[in-house]
């Protein structure tokens, strides 16, 4: 929301976290949850977390799983709590047991009762007080019922949830162009041919589909770009095809369309054609957050050139080219290979529009591999990634690598290609004996100065060659898998399976204080209805 431009909103609906509830109309359960659940303490990042549950509600057919939950808040950041009050909140939308949220828990088999806190048999709860008399000590805590998935009202929630307005649905979408301060100028085309002419006449115009690039350069590196572009209208770049040689991707395409797109034709099609498709699918998962993956787009990851974009090397090592057309309608085509000229520059002229990128299928005993490593798994910047493709192929009865790409990206300016490494690869045998050799090429084609940006200069450069290392134990196991190889050990099995985190779950101890003091309660704090 930060990043949007007011212009951008032309024509939408806009919810934010005061319109699905509040104090004075009542919450909605989202919020009641988050709230009594202690979710929020200074409230800084309480209505994102809020809304991108809401959009995760709106936007399911059916009840999100608790790994679905988790992941559409991968996107949020909450320096408070340590997320564990939040994820119990957000939980009982999600396919689970309703009971161990609400004031009335199921008994176990020995007749205690399970505590909210940890999902586990306690006495927390019908203590006996100090004058005898039964007491819960969390009666001070308002009735806390489960809400089920298709059940909106909430405890004091009785709105209607909000639809797409009907006078919004009716309008006949229009051309835009719009007049911003400082003599900036928007403009938002509804036809490729409108597109081309804007850029025939403002060469140097800025086209824009999620802002989440540009945005970042004008609110804080002080870039200024006097007329801008929109082209989330332009039905010509939101094109996704299955065609004869492969995919055909859209340069507007969002990266959240791009994820079901390839998820339904991997479905489809089966993996002996689709290695790439899943290589960019996993790494999708890892490229930011649901919230940018929403709005950010292919061509616009491509063009930016980030020297640590996740897609560009896996664009590059599976042969995938750019289809490229300008003001007088000539399109031409480029390899990924060749697209990308320096820091943040690209084989594009300034009359000349990215129009879609050309995804090939695989062949037989073709296999493509993703990597990244960084601080942390879920949004956040690669400081080393990869993509890497080989072509097996059989000759006087071995099976030798007949083509093979290897491309890092976060190590220069550009995505880097191992040339050397690539050419002493093909037409060997793919073995532990070439490893040795290889692993000097790749330092060769991949070095890294003492004072390159980014720093951790060791560290990045072991895992180039530990990249490659679970490359080459990925492809043996492929080929075992075939009987063609032989197969790896438990130790280097271990290299190659993915590990996939379990859904976060947390416990608390404290001890047991009798009524008459607020100290030690389980007590909502008073900004809390707030804050949500």
């Amino acid at each position: 929301a930060c990043l949007a431009p007011l212009y951008s909103l032309e024509g939408m609906h806009i919810i934010t976290v005061e319109g699905i509830g509040n104090c004075r109309r009542g919450l909605h359960p989202v919020q009641e949850r988050l709230a009594e659940a202690h979710g929020s303490q200074c409230g800084f990042c309480t209505p994102g977390f809020v809304m991108s549950m809401y959009a995760l509600l709106r936007s399911s057919k059916q009840p999100p799983t608790k790994e679905q939950i988790e992941d559409s808040l991968a996107g949020n950041l909450c320096r408070c709590t340590g997320y564990r009050p939040i994820i119990d909140a957000f939980g009982v939308f999600a396919k689970t047991d309703d009971s161990l949220y609400t004031a009335s828990p199921s008994e176990s088999a020995n007749g205690k009762a399970i505590c909210p806190s940890t999902g586990k048999p306690c006495l927390c709860r019908n203590e006996t007080d100090v004058n005898g008399n039964e007491s819960s000590l969390l009666s001070s805590v308002k009735t806390y019922l489960p809400s089920s998935y298709n059940e909106i009202d909430g405890n004091a929630y009785n709105e209607k949830e909000l639809i797409f307005p009907p006078e919004l649905q009716l309008r006949k979408i229009m051309p835009l162009r719009l007049n911003g301060f400082n003599g900036v100028r928007w403009y938002r085309p509804l036809k490729l041919d409108q597109l081309l002419q804007l850029k025939s006449c403002y060469p140097e115009a800025k086209l824009i589909i999620g802002n989440s690039e540009v945005g970042v350069e004008t609110e804080f590196k002080n870039a200024q770009y006097g007329v801008m572009i929109s082209v989330t209208h332009v039905p010509e770049l939101h094109t996704l095809k299955v065609e004869e040689d492969g995919l055909r991707i859209g340069s507007a395409v969002r990266l959240a369309q791009l994820q079901d797109f390839l998820k339904k034709v991997i479905a489809e099609r089966g993996s002996l054609q689709t290695s790439s498709c899943q290589a960019i699918l996993r790494q999708l998962k890892w490229f930011a957050g649901t919230q940018i993956r929403n709005v950010a787009s292919v061509g616009g990851n491509i063009c930016t050139a980030s020297p640590i974009s996740d897609l560009n090397p896996l664009w590059m090592s599976t042969g995938a080219t750019f289809q490229i057309i300008d003001v007088n309608n000539n399109v031409r085509t480029t390899v990924a290979k060749d697209f990308f000229l320096g820091y943040r520059k690209v084989d594009l002229k300034d009359d000349e529009v990215l129009l879609s990128v050309i995804l090939p299928w695989t062949r037989p005993f073709e296999y493509v591999k993703e990597f990244k490593q960084a601080h942390r798994r879920q949004d956040d910047i690669a400081l080393v990634n990869a993509g890497m493709r080989v072509h097996i192929t059989e000759a006087e009865g071995n099976w030798i690598v007949s083509d093979v790409s290897i491309v890092y990206g976060g190590v220069a300016a550009v995505p880097l290609t191992a040339g050397k490494t690539e050419s002493f690869l093909v037409g060997k045998k793919l073995d532990y004996g070439l490893l040795d050799e290889a692993f000097n090429l790749l330092k060769e084609d991949i070095p890294l100065a003492e004072n390159a940006p980014g720093g951790m200069v060791e560290f990045r450069s072991s895992l180039t060659l530990s990249f490659f290392f679970k490359f080459f134990l990925y492809v043996t196991h492929e080929m075992n898998t075939k009987g063609l190889s032989e197969g790896l050990d438990v130790a280097n099995m271990s290299a190659i399976q993915s590990y996939t985190r379990p859904v976060t779950t947390g416990t608390q101890g404290y001890e047991l204080v009798r009524q008459g003091t607020a100290v030690g309660q389980p007590m909502v704090h008073l900004s809390a209805m707030l804050q949500v």
